[in-house]
């Protein structure tokens, strides 16, 4: 991969976000948001006379480590909607760029956007509640790998449906993460799950992920046999979206489908 027609990929968003002050409200406003609203109804919750096992800790945690997966799935979709938005696809195509450098052009632009929310998101949970997102350990690294694996995953599916489909997919970009969410067991244990929703539960990386974080959060030793199922199913996901994506691709070429971005 050539690392300068990758990078080329951030300029552009970058350039873009800098003269675009909906864009950098964006970036800003919705981890704020996320985190305040779920710090605020954990704080309610520990203030009554509900039991729960350190709630704020749970729910904030959740809330952090979600936005990885949100984050990274978007930016990627995202940056290839900027193309169509700006009816750029046939000179994206026309270029040396392999799709490769496109990917990894996206996600070093999402790597950007992640850390600067994750920053925001950190910095409040601290000031505000008192929480620290590095008490989870070390195990903390690898876990975030794993739901960033998952994250791309998904974005290469929701990629090569746009690629088939056209822009009537483009809605997916911003809703798919939100069918996959109640099914991730992102704020609550799997076990309070329909028994068919568990089992879709257990076959996404997500659900193990957030149940090892809690078990960590509640005192217990790092899951690590947690870890290597969501590394396990990420590969599966991943093998499987890229051949998708691929493929989608490589019928829009063949096809003549690009001309539905001229």
């Amino acid at each position: 991969m050539n690392l300068r027609r990758a990078t080329t990929i951030f300029k552009r968003n970058w350039y873009e976000l800098r003269h675009t002050p909906a864009e950098v409200f964006d970036l800003l406003y919705w981890p704020f948001f996320d985190l305040l609203a779920w710090g605020l109804l954990a704080s309610f919750i520990e203030g009554g006379d509900v039991e729960l096992p350190i709630p704020i800790a749970f729910l904030i945690g959740a809330a952090l480590l979600w936005n990885v997966v949100w984050r990274v799935q978007n930016g990627i979709n995202i940056a290839f909607l900027v193309e169509t938005w700006t009816n750029n696809v046939i000179g994206l195509l026309a270029s040396p760029m392999t799709p490769g450098e496109f990917i990894g052009g996206a996600l070093i632009w999402t790597g950007f956007q992640l850390c600067v929310q994750l920053t925001i998101m950190t910095l409040l949970a601290w000031f505000v509640f008192d929480f620290g997102l590095f008490s989870i350990g070390i195990s903390l690294v690898p876990f975030m790998a794993a739901l960033m694996l998952f994250a791309v995953a998904l974005a290469f599916f929701i990629l090569g449906v746009i690629l088939r489909v056209g822009h009537g997919a483009n809605a997916m970009a911003w809703g798919v993460a939100g069918i996959v969410q109640p099914l991730s067991a992102v704020y609550y244990p799997v076990e309070v799950l329909p028994g068919w929703a568990q089992v879709m539960a257990h076959a996404l990386p997500t659900s193990h992920i957030f149940e090892g974080m809690r078990a960590v959060l509640a005192g217990g030793s790092p899951p690590w046999g947690r870890l290597w199922t969501a590394v396990a199913l990420d590969a599966v996901y991943l093998a499987i979206g890229a051949w998708f994506a691929r493929r989608m691709f490589e019928t829009l070429r063949r096809r003549g489908y690009v001309t539905r971005y001229a």
